[in-house]
């Protein structure tokens, strides 16, 4: 295979950690696991999961480094954090919001190489997962085809956290996942063809979601995700 081809043995790899993110502690604001496990997928020094609130030049990144986790908050009162969020904010407008890039910087005669997959934004939040390697080879078209495979799954999974971090742990990740094309106005019908499964499955996943939120109706049930939201 070429080097333009992703595996089929890493698209079985990536489904394995995305099936299996869990946290390392429960204040986080993605799945670690899922970081830690990525930066074996796609070898990385680094690889950390940012959420930014340009207006408010604010933010957290949750990061793993070696086996270590690490959360750094960002405020515009800080210098540094100011010139961070600036210069993120110029990626975002100079790549869009939707899609994974690579770069490479030779300073000092050390290679220092990054791919970034910008996620949809979630009302005011700029959601982006870097991957950064110190030396070594630039990441390959490969590995960035591979984050830009992931790149949908992870901006889902974000969600389902930040759902998990407001009080909606007790639904389980199918049940999340129906309410929320719930959410983005598709019939039964229609989530039954996207999910490969039958009609009266999906009618009976619902049932148990709204039993789990305390809700009697569709409406209901998607008033409160949007409200957690």
């Amino acid at each position: 295979m070429t080097d333009s081809c992703v595996h089929e043995d890493d698209v079985i790899r990536l489904l394995e950690i995305l099936d299996h993110a869990h946290v390392w502690d429960p204040d986080d604001i993605f799945y670690t696991s899922v970081l830690a496990e990525l930066a074996e997928l796609m070898p990385a020094d680094e690889v950390a999961f940012q959420v930014t609130a340009w207006l408010r030049l604010s933010g957290v990144v949750l990061q793993v480094a070696g086996g270590r986790r690490t959360v750094m908050v960002l405020t515009g009162a800080d210098p540094d954090d100011l010139v961070l969020c600036r210069a993120c904010a110029g990626l975002s407008e100079q790549f869009g919001s939707h899609g994974v890039t690579a770069h490479t910087e030779v300073s000092g005669g050390r290679r220092t190489s990054g791919v970034l997959g910008f996620l949809a934004p979630v009302g005011e939040l700029d959601r982006r997962v870097l991957l950064h390697r110190h030396g070594g080879p630039a990441f390959s078209t490969r590995e960035v085809d591979l984050l830009r495979l992931a790149r949908p799954h992870l901006a889902e999974l974000h969600l389902r956290r930040r759902a998990e971090l407001h009080g909606l742990s007790s639904l389980t990740p199918r049940q999340w996942e129906i309410l929320h094309l719930v959410a983005m106005g598709a019939t039964n019908l229609q989530i039954a063809h996207r999910l490969l499964i039958s009609e009266g499955t999906v009618r009976k996943h619902l049932e148990h979601a709204y039993a789990r939120l305390g809700v009697v109706s569709r409406t209901e049930a998607v008033a409160t995700l949007l409200g957690q939201l």
